[in-house]
């Protein structure tokens, strides 16, 4: 959405590893990981119709989006009638939505995705208030967030992003807390779970317990970064005032730096391939909520080696929320780090980011990630392992370009539990090439499945008692236990 009033970046230090620290969240128990999925705001602008979305939803699935993780279809603005019904309820467009909004979202949930949709806390969307001012009946959810919402659950939607157009900045902050918060209610009261995605163009302390995700800044334009005569922010620009909100994510709350600009080819001032690497490389090593923007219907090749690398997104989905800091920069060549796991545990995700003009070496030193000896590195994009290295790792990057690894020091052990917080059933670990999984219980019957992270089988067993161990070779794996009713997939690195 178009908005006309930006806020000025603050300049960010250099924050250390120990920062990684936690605050209070909206707890509805949704977006345990940050989500994942389309919007069609960038490709499409207010253009949307049944046919393309439709056909978005056959492509998520057809082309192994949704299988990758990318299951939330998200209609931006403009889906909705010029008028609300007789009852005072929106409804969609009847000539580009002719079977209506709840036929759409049983289409999209038969495809195995989840159903998204776009309102304001004024009385007006940003569309409808740039075009269509004359029009007597709202647009938006003001004073009517609970007639709203139990439309929206009888729709099925399963998430809303809810922007901030009529009223804007000249809104009051208390104002702005108490529309995102009635409206956080009415969904709780709606009778079914919906994802809660704040779209205020900025960051205010009070979002991570409102919503499940919140925009750190103003719409993200398909450039590298922002120039003059710019209305918003480009990539690169996005990348550093997002990073600075880093402390108030964690499961179920996640800082918003707006959707994905990856594939979006062609235009003035488009990314190259190696920006757009970067964009996702950054958006996953910051625990982002990764929504495609581009025409999924008609990807290229560079566009999908991006999108569906799931050791990139991997780390982006780590269930310990945590999202990775800059932790150095020199001369415009950063190093960025994601615990992975845990805050003080042994595997980390580091981007080597290179901002400059020509290609360079980067070095990541292990004591700065907080590892010791020696570290096993996996080079992610190329899904390649590097080898064993002692105190450090140097890396060419091309200009423009992130490099992206996942570094492992000693023994990497994964507890797999019925809930964040319960107590841990089953451990995998691996060590002299071979990966053992231990139930916390001997003598309890169990099966374990390990997939590699293209989904295909490696090995299967299934009546065991006590820990077993499978050779496998060093790389990320799918490890599925089987447990009387508990069934539950974690990734394990091995090395």
């Amino acid at each position: 959405m178009i908005k006309t009033k930006l806020f000025s970046g603050l300049a960010m230090p250099l924050l250390i590893l120990s920062q990684f620290t936690s605050v209070a969240a909206l707890d509805n128990g949704l977006c345990k990981t940050p989500p994942m999925g389309w919007n069609s705001w960038n490709c499409f602008g207010p253009n949307i119709d049944e046919t393309k979305i439709k056909g978005v939803a056959d492509a998520m699935v057809t082309s192994g989006l949704r299988d990758a993780g990318y299951i939330y279809l998200n209609l931006d603005d403009n889906w909705m009638a010029k008028s609300r019904d007789a009852n005072g309820n929106l409804q969609g467009d009847p000539t580009r939505f002719p079977k209506g909004m709840k036929e759409l979202g049983d289409y999209i949930h038969s495809k195995g995705l989840k159903f998204g949709i776009y309102g304001d806390r004024g009385t007006v969307t940003c569309y409808f208030r740039d075009n269509f001012k004359e029009l007597k009946t709202q647009s938006g959810s003001a004073g009517k967030e609970i007639q709203d919402a139990k439309t929206f659950a009888s729709w099925g939607v399963d998430y809303l992003k809810y922007d901030n157009c009529e009223v804007g900045y000249a809104a009051p902050a208390a104002t702005m807390q108490k529309d995102y918060t009635t409206m956080r209610d009415a969904l709780a009261n709606s009778g079914r779970d919906i994802v809660f995605s704040i779209c205020a163009w900025e960051f205010k302390d009070w979002m991570p317990e409102v919503g499940n995700l919140w925009r750190t800044t103003t719409d993200i334009l398909n450039h590298w970064k922002k120039e003059g005569g710019d209305w918003s922010w480009g990539i690169l620009d996005i990348v550093d005032l997002n990073e600075k909100y880093a402390p108030y994510a964690k499961p179920g709350a996640w800082n918003d730096p707006d959707m994905l600009q990856v594939g979006n080819f062609g235009g003035n001032r488009a990314p190259t391939e190696a920006e757009y690497r970067s964009h996702m490389s950054l958006w996953c090593i910051m625990a982002a909520p990764i929504i495609m923007g581009n025409d999924i219907r008609s990807m290229n090749q560079a566009t999908k080696n991006i999108l569906l690398n799931k050791e990139v997104i991997a780390v982006d989905q780590d269930s310990a929320g945590i999202q990775g800091r800059k932790i150095k920069s020199t001369n415009g060549l950063d190093v960025w780090c994601k615990p992975l796991g845990t805050k003080d545990g042994n595997v980390k995700a580091v981007a080597l980011f290179n901002r400059g003009s020509s290609t360079a070496t980067i070095t990541v030193n292990f004591s700065d990630i907080g590892l010791t000896g020696t570290a096993t590195v996996r080079d992610l994009w190329a899904r390649t392992d590097k080898g064993n290295f002692t105190g450090s790792y140097s890396m060419s990057v091309p200009s423009h370009d992130c490099a992206m690894l996942k570094i492992t020091t000693g023994t990497a052990t994964k507890e797999m539990r019925r809930t964040a917080s319960g107590k841990p059933y089953c451990t995998a670990g691996f060590a002299k090439g071979k990966l053992t999984v231990t139930p916390s219980v001997d003598n309890q019957r169990y099966g374990v499945t390990i997939y590699s992270m293209d989904g295909k089988i490696v090995k299967t067993a299934n009546n065991l008692t006590s820990a077993s161990s499978f050779p496998v070779s060093s790389g990320m794996y799918f490890v599925e236990t089987r447990i009387n009713d508990i069934q539950k997939k974690s990734i394990v690195t091995t090395f």
